[in-house]
Formats: structure tokens, sequence, C-alpha cells
């Protein structure tokens, strides 16, 4: 009779860590295609973009679309760099971190993911997407760089992975961007079309 007892508990167990363990699995599945589907930026229409506003604490820079031609800082004269600009547009709108750090707006500092204000320290760069009549589309702040995890083995420092990124307004997580903000700058020079000689 224990015996019987005792299996009948023993397959019960096992039953129920069967029933956990498939429950665990699509919480986890559910997880990973949320984190797929997940939106960083509105979604808008790429050709709907016609001004590209770049600031921080101590520079900033407007690169807009006049007729067919983009120029920065307003000056005709100034033909901005299309495959520049055309990229970083693009960056924005497929923006998926490759990783995400669950942190909130008290730790925007130590990422430099505060909005520039020309004044606050753990500030980052805006870089915003508008229409032709200066309407938000999307915007995000770029922060420090990120490093890889250090190797233990070796005696070198990590090298970078990337830069934090959040979108502006977000109260996180924060992402880890690895790839094309590395040199995105605030400064009108950086941005005009050089004139092939």
């Amino acid at each position: 009779m224990r015996l019987k007892i005792f299996l009948l508990l023993f397959s019960a167990s096992l039953v129920g860590t069967g029933v956990w363990l498939m429950l665990e699995e699509r919480r986890e599945i559910l997880a990973a295609v949320e984190a797929l589907t997940k939106k960083w930026v509105p979604d808008f229409d790429l050709h709907s973009v016609a001004q590209v506003f770049i600031k921080t604490n101590t520079d900033s820079v407007l690169i807009s679309k006049n007729d067919a031609i983009w120029i920065v800082d307003g000056k005709a004269s100034q033909k901005a760099n299309l495959a520049a600009v055309g990229e970083l547009v693009q960056r924005i709108k497929t923006l998926k971190p490759a990783e995400e750090i669950v942190a909130g707006p008290a730790q925007f500092p130590g990422f430099e993911l505060l909005e520039p204000d020309g004044l606050s320290a753990g500030t980052g760069m805006l870089v915003e997407l508008r229409d032709q009549d200066a309407k938000r589309l999307a915007a995000i702040i770029i922060g420090k760089q990120s490093f890889a995890p250090p190797d233990p083995r070796s005696p070198f420092p990590p090298p970078p992975n990337g830069r934090f990124v959040v979108p502006a307004g977000s109260t996180g997580p924060v992402g880890v961007a690895n790839d094309g903000f590395e040199n995105i700058s605030a400064k009108a020079d950086d941005w005009i079309q050089e004139v092939s000689k």
C-alpha cells in the first residue's frame, strides 16, 4: 500500500514538474518574441523625414531638406553628406539594441543618457528626426561608450562594444547599440559634403 502511495505521489510530482517546465518554456518564448517585436522608436515613413536635429550640451546642428537637397544649418551653400544622413535615419528607424539593461531615469546620468540642457552633467546626445513642419517623428539619446565584459585571462582592458541608447522621454530600459552610432557628431562641419577636387 505504501509503495502505491509513493508511486502516486512521485507521478504527481513528475507531472507537476513537467507542467512547470512547459509554463517556464512558454514564458521564455513569449519574452523572446516580445523582445524581437519591441519597437524602440515609433514607426515612421522614411520619406517624411525632412529635418535631423542633433544636440549635445556644447554643440547642435540642424540638417534639413530643401526641395531635394539636404543642407546643413540652413545654409544653401553647405550641402549635407546625403549618405551619412540617410544612414543615420535608417539606423534610427531600425534601432534594435544588441542588449537591454534594466535601468531607470535615476541611473541615466551614469550612462550619460540625460537629455542635453546645456547645464547638467550626465547628458548625452539628442538625435531627433522631424517632418517638414518640424514635428518630432522619433528621437533617441545616445550616451557614452559601452565596453565588453572584461576577460580575466587578458591583461588588456575590454574593447568598446557600442553606445548606450534610450528613446527620448523613456523611463528605461537602456539599450546597447553596437553598430552605427560611434561617430555621430553635433558639429555642423562633420555633416557637410566634401567638395571633390
